[in-house]
């Protein structure tokens, strides 16, 4: 299986606990949400659910989030 690695970004920030993985199950595309300091994991059908759950739940941001390459 391969896992394709994003970072969440709110505006121009880069939120260095949180990490999306992007995977092919079962022929569909999956995105895994991994909170990087109590390794949770949760599976969404779509990246808009993912996001639209970090901020619900594991984020407190005020600008919109987006995913993107992570920093080196």
């Amino acid at each position: 299986m391969e896992l394709e690695k994003s970072c969440v970004y709110a505006g121009p920030t880069w939120i260095d606990t949180i990490r999306i993985y992007r995977m092919r199950c079962g022929g569909k595309i999956r995105y895994v949400v991994r909170h990087m300091e109590e390794e949770d994991l949760w599976v969404f059908d779509d990246v808009k659910a993912a996001l639209e759950f970090i901020v619900r739940e594991l984020v407190a941001v005020s600008e919109p989030l987006h995913v993107g390459e992570c920093p080196p």
